[in-house]
């Protein structure tokens, strides 16, 4: 037996020419992809999400009192008013620990510029008296050094070398008897405290 190849030709019916060239035109200008659909929306969804970010910090920025919880903002338990953020202490101590607990949290004892900031403060006190960073070291002067010359302090004994604050005013007190305390520090918008 041998074996025979046999070869046929097939013939198929000729394309028309013009519907050729309408699949190449259609080939020349494809549709956007869903890929390039994609990057579309989250270019979009970028750009909105930045733009509430930047809302949200001037928001923030230009607020003087946050309780906005969203808002990069002061620790947990302290208080945001301007540039500051404020501790005020529930528990009692002596005015030298109370010194130690805001210098660990990277503050200091509250000081005072002016009678407007001090008269301010006294808005958010009781009858209680807090701590606050003045002692009586060769007249009163408050940590950084500077000297208290914008109003006087209430002291009717020489033991009392500290500083302290209500509603009412300053006061002094002996160093030892145990008060709450205030603390404050600077703070940055990035939330780095």
């Amino acid at each position: 037996m041998t074996d025979s190849a046999v070869y046929s030709v097939l013939e198929l019916p000729a394309v028309p020419r013009a519907q050729n060239d309408s699949r190449q035109q259609q080939k020349a200008s494809p549709r956007p992809s869903l890929s390039c659909h994609g990057v579309i929306v989250l270019g979009l969804l970028t750009v909105i999400l930045v733009s509430l970010l930047l809302y949200q910090r001037i928001l923030c920025q230009g607020s003087s009192y946050s309780t906005c919880a969203s808002c990069p903002s002061c620790p947990d338990f302290w208080m945001k008013y301007g540039d500051h953020c404020y501790y005020f202490s529930v528990e009692k101590k002596d005015w030298n620990s109370s010194l130690e607990f805001c210098l660990a949290k990277d503050a200091q004892l509250l000081m005072f510029r002016d009678n407007q900031e001090m008269s301010l403060c006294q808005d958010f006190l009781s009858n209680d008296f807090y701590w606050i960073g003045l002692r009586n070291n060769s007249g009163w002067r408050w940590e950084d050094g500077s000297a208290l010359n914008f109003t006087r302090i209430v002291s009717n004994s020489l033991v009392q070398m500290c500083g302290a604050i209500n509603k009412e005013g300053l006061h002094a007190s002996s160093c030892e008897v145990s008060l709450q305390w205030i603390c404050e520090k600077v703070w940055l918008l990035t939330g780095a405290l």
